[in-house]
């Protein structure tokens, strides 16, 4: 058997199957047909048996802790008492949220978790302005129902540009092995970018901090005929609504009618809660500190990041055009 050390990113799916057959022991479903649906942080395996179809989310980079998965799936399942639409864990034949599976030729165990088959597409195929009206309905929903919320322990918090834990994210943007990819004033760029985001993390109140979903992209919301259904809670950090409005609106900005999108998600969240706008350019602030912080990331993931950066140093520059000059 090759070490998982030669294995493509393919081969690596391809061997979790395995893995993945030993956690569905765990589970009081029958006999099942198990497919590869695809991967990044974690790989998924969809599986149909005769009366049901469920997701089976396997660790694969393994980033999260056991105690972040803890608040993902507590969050989760007191979102399952309320009509928000959101994934559902399909808990173990003893009834735990998630469960440890190791196999031949996967190095230690991964942990498992099995969720309801979440219907329809992503709403990165159909970015309409009726569609994120309705985005931004459930971006407020999630936002009432974490406001008195209680998590087991407090998950990581974003109060600062570089917020993921060391071992996860390091700071490596600086180090001179990676010096080619800021050439052309890039970093000036970014640190004139981090000097001006950083204080924008301490005008935040922090008696207003509350759990957020903290990845509610067009790819974590799936449509289905009139249902919108949020899922991947696992990036849940402890935070404020405009962070998490800025991480959602983070994405697809560069495109024609984005304006319009956002002004359709901000209709749509004020019909449910107050929109919690502080000051004009507050969100392009938060989304130029994402932007600062997946530069970095890019160079952790240890793919090419030239064609990223080529929209996101433009992207920084615009928006430092809306970021205060004083707090």
């Amino acid at each position: 058997m090759k070490d998982w050390a030669q294995l493509t990113e393919k081969g690596k799916f391809r061997r979790l199957r395995s893995l993945a057959a030993v956690a569905l022991r765990n589970y009081p479903i029958g006999p099942y047909r198990m497919s590869l649906v695809g991967g990044f942080a974690n790989v998924i395996f969809r599986i149909d048996t005769d009366s049901a179809t469920y997701a089976l989310r396997v660790d694969y980079l393994q980033d999260h802790t056991d105690a972040d998965v803890a608040v993902e799936l507590t969050w989760l399942a007191a979102l399952e008492e309320t009509d928000i639409d959101v994934c559902r864990i399909v808990p173990t034949t003893s009834g735990q949220r998630s469960v440890y599976a190791a196999a031949e030729g996967v190095p230690g165990s991964r942990r498992c978790v099995l969720l309801e088959w979440i219907p329809g597409k992503p709403l990165a195929e159909e970015m309409t302005p009726a569609r994120y009206e309705q985005l931004g309905e459930l971006s407020a929903r999630l936002h009432l129902a974490g406001a008195d919320y209680q998590p087991p322990h407090h998950p990581m918090a974003w109060d600062q540009v570089f917020y993921w834990q060391e071992p996860v994210d390091p700071i490596v943007y600086h180090l001179p092995e990676h010096a080619h990819h800021f050439v052309g004033g890039r970093r000036e760029l970014l640190n004139r970018a981090i000097e001006s985001v950083t204080p924008a993390f301490g005008a935040l109140d922090p008696s207003k901090a509350q759990i957020i979903h903290a990845d509610l992209h067009p790819w974590n919301v799936h449509i289905a005929r009139s249902r919108m259904i949020a899922l991947d809670f696992e990036d849940v950090a402890w935070g404020h609504r405009i962070q998490d409005i800025a991480i959602t609106l983070f994405y697809k900005r560069d495109e024609p009618g984005f304006d319009d999108l956002q002004a359709a998600f901000e209709a749509g969240y004020s019909t449910m809660a107050p929109w919690p706008l502080d000051y004009e350019g507050q969100i392009e602030t938060f989304v130029a500190a994402r932007t600062i912080m997946f530069i970095n990331f890019m160079l952790n993931l240890g793919e090419d990041p030239t064609e990223f950066y080529e929209r996101a140093f433009p992207r920084l520059e615009r928006l430092l055009e809306h970021v205060p000059d004083s707090w």
